[in-house]
């Protein structure tokens, strides 16, 4: 890659640096008064704020590998296959580490894994119905301690 094009995503980097590093601080705490409805509010704000706070420290992270990797003189170059990473991953992704295809295939990979384990969540579990004894009897209320939940029903629904 063409060291003016380098420099360049170094000097974008630096300012993502000083940016995110500046907003860091500022947190705000939820104000304890008002009634339930803006203490409800408040809270919420403080959670959205720490979620944002949280994906900016991630960031921040992926920054500081990309200028230690320009440092180093590997910037652009897939951490997998070693293959350059174009020039048009690297302008929509900046911080990306893996080429397109590397990229993809771990994603397919993870899908692959997710899907796995969902349904290897459904094939071992005994539906509510399957579970019943066939000698089943109520209590003398009328009541029984068999509870079906929502997502069992829908599980026998579907």
């Amino acid at each position: 890659m063409d060291k003016v094009v380098i420099e360049q995503f170094k000097k974008n980097f630096l300012e993502i640096l000083l940016g995110l590093e500046e907003s860091d601080g500022q947190f705000l705490p939820a104000s304890r008064e008002g009634d339930e409805v803006d203490l409800v509010s408040a809270e919420k704000d403080n959670q959205m704020d720490l979620r944002l706070k949280a994906r900016n420290a991630i960031y921040l992270k992926k920054v500081r590998k990309s200028l230690q990797k320009i440092e180093d003189g590997t910037f652009g170059e897939c951490e997998n296959c070693g293959v350059e990473i174009t020039f048009n991953r690297l302008s929509a992704r900046p911080t990306a580490a893996l080429c397109i295809q590397c990229k993809e295939a771990e994603e397919k990979e993870e899908n692959q894994l997710i899907h796995k384990n969902r349904n290897s969540v459904k094939v071992g579990r005994n539906l509510p119905i399957e579970s019943i004894d066939k000698n089943f009897k109520s209590d003398e209320t009328g009541t029984s301690n068999f509870k079906v939940s929502h997502m069992d029903y829908q599980d026998i629904v579907t």
